[in-house]
C-alpha cells in the first residue's frame, strides 16, 4: 500500500514532532534528522522543505505541492531511496545512497514517489 504524503501535513507534523528553534539548526540549514529522508523544492536544500519523512514506503508524493517538484534530497537513513518518475513506484529515476546528500537532481522536479530499501 502506498502512503501518499500531503505536503502541508508532513511539515506541521515535523513542526510538532521536532520544534524548529534556533538550537534545532537541522531543521533550518538543509539537513535532515537521523533516519529520515528530505526533500526540497530548490537546488542546495533551499526552498520549501516539502518531504521530510521517517525512511519507509512506499511515499507517493501527493498534491499540489511537491509532486514533481523536487531538486534536492538528503537521506539521513541506513537505506537506499528509490525514487520514480510516476505514482506508484512505477517509471524508475533513480537512487540516493544512504547517508547521501545531493544538492541538485540530475532529473530535476520529475520525482512522484519513493521507497527505502537495503537496495537499490
Amino acid at each position: 500500500m502506498h502512503t501518499a504524503i500531503r505536503v502541508g501535513a508532513v511539515l506541521a507534523a515535523a513542526a510538532t514532532a521536532l520544534p524548529v528553534t534556533a538550537s534545532t539548526p537541522a531543521m533550518a540549514d538543509g539537513y535532515c534528522r537521523a533516519g529520515h529522508v528530505c526533500m526540497w523544492e530548490d537546488a542546495h536544500y533551499q526552498g520549501s522543505r516539502y518531504i521530510d519523512v521517517r525512511a519507509g514506503g512506499p511515499y507517493d508524493i501527493d498534491w499540489w505541492n511537491g509532486d514533481n517538484e523536487i531538486s534536492s534530497v538528503d537521506n539521513a537513513s541506513d537505506l537506499y531511496i528509490v525514487m520514480y518518475d510516476n505514482d506508484n513506484t512505477t517509471g524508475f529515476l533513480g537512487c540516493v545512497a544512504p547517508h547521501q546528500r545531493i544538492p541538485s537532481l540530475w532529473r530535476n522536479d520529475e520525482m512522484e514517489s519513493f521507497i527505502a530499501r537495503d537496495f537499490c
